[in-house]
């Protein structure tokens, strides 16, 4: 993400999108009723219904809608942002929707009444990791492999690829050189330059495929790290997330800081640690001075008791962190209440 224009004095903060985790952080910031300024397409307004009646043609403009609603569907490439028209060359109080493309990116200015610290600490956050690299993983095993990719917004199942294998038909090299080119090939199309490949899985499979591949891809395997896991697939994935291997790889990856957070989270309920959740005893925590750090869900934070929480925690000197649940750990927290804290001390 990078930031174009700020006026804070003003509301607006102009913004460019550089990737999908950016319009995922998008989808955190903008709320309805703020102003969105972007270039969009329309029906070019006509003379008469004559000419009217010929095919219509889409003219590039600069619209402002009043936002009514933000749509942002799981590992989607578009967020959706629609509104009634305020500013522009035609259409004034028509509705309206902002596609917010991750493959056509453009900027778009966000004018807000008053920005919420943690929308800011959001776009500083977006700057932060905009240069970061997407890990991609093959979790495998005889059978089955799974390609996944790690965002900001969470963990992307690309796809599941068969050995093959089946009985007296199984021949084992021959099939598995087509296996692990299949799984090469997927991995070719969605690893970045400078990411790294993640093998993960049970038995000895990773290590055959690594060898594999490093004969035929060099290049591709340069960077790789290969992990033990007791299942493959997307629970092996997930897995290896919580056993903290992929923090050593990118300890700033917003999936992983959450996903410990919230484990921290279930231990602590577990075994009766300073921990608390649940509206009522975490503002009674927030007010006695005793939550080091606020969890909150993303869907809480848009409503208003969630905006009461956050502004707790700011009286208090608390810092917080917003959980998104669109991944395992923000449907596990939104399963308690969506919201929770660790505490400085047990009250």
């Amino acid at each position: 993400m990078k930031v174009i224009f700020k006026d804070l004095k003003h509301g607006e903060v102009k913004l460019m999108p550089e990737n999908l985790d950016d319009i995922w952080h998008l989808y955190n910031i903008v709320y309805e009723g703020d102003l969105v300024r972007a270039v969009t397409f329309r029906t070019d307004e006509q003379k008469d219904d004559k000419i009217r009646s010929k095919k219509a043609e889409k003219k590039r403009m600069k619209v402002g809608i009043r936002v009514s609603e933000v749509k942002f569907h799981e590992f989607s490439d578009r967020l959706r942002i629609h509104g009634k028209i305020e500013e522009g060359p035609q259409d004034l109080g028509s509705f309206h929707t902002l596609n917010i493309d991750a493959e056509k990116m453009d900027k778009l200015s966000i004018v807000k009444e008053q920005w919420k610290d943690h929308q800011l600490q959001r776009i500083d956050e977006a700057v932060k990791l905009s240069k970061q690299a997407i890990l991609t993983f093959v979790s495998l095993d005889d059978d089955v492999a799974t390609i996944a990719v790690l965002r900001q917004s969470g963990v992307q199942w690309i796809a599941d690829i068969d050995s093959k294998r089946s009985g007296k038909m199984y021949k084992s090299k021959d099939t598995e050189k087509e296996y692990f080119g299949e799984i090469i090939s997927v991995v070719r199309t969605n690893k970045t330059k400078d990411s790294t490949l993640v093998v993960l899985g049970p038995g000895f499979t990773k290590e055959h495929f690594i060898k594999h591949g490093k004969e035929k891809e060099p290049i591709l395997f340069e960077k790789y790290v290969v992990h033990g896991t007791g299942h493959s697939g997307m629970n092996g994935v997930q897995e290896a997330i919580k056993t903290g291997i992929i923090e050593q790889i990118t300890k700033e990856n917003r999936v992983v800081f959450e996903t410990s957070l919230v484990e921290k989270l279930f231990e602590g309920i577990k075994k009766d640690g300073p921990v608390t959740y649940g509206e009522q005893d975490v503002k009674n925590a927030l007010m006695n001075g005793a939550v080091e750090r606020l969890l909150i869900i993303d869907i809480l934070v848009r409503e208003e008791k969630g905006e009461k929480i956050l502004k707790l925690a700011k009286q208090n000197n608390s810092e917080f962190t917003i959980i998104n649940t669109m991944h395992e750990a923000g449907k596990k927290i939104k399963g308690i209440g969506g919201v929770g804290a660790l505490l400085r001390f047990k009250i």
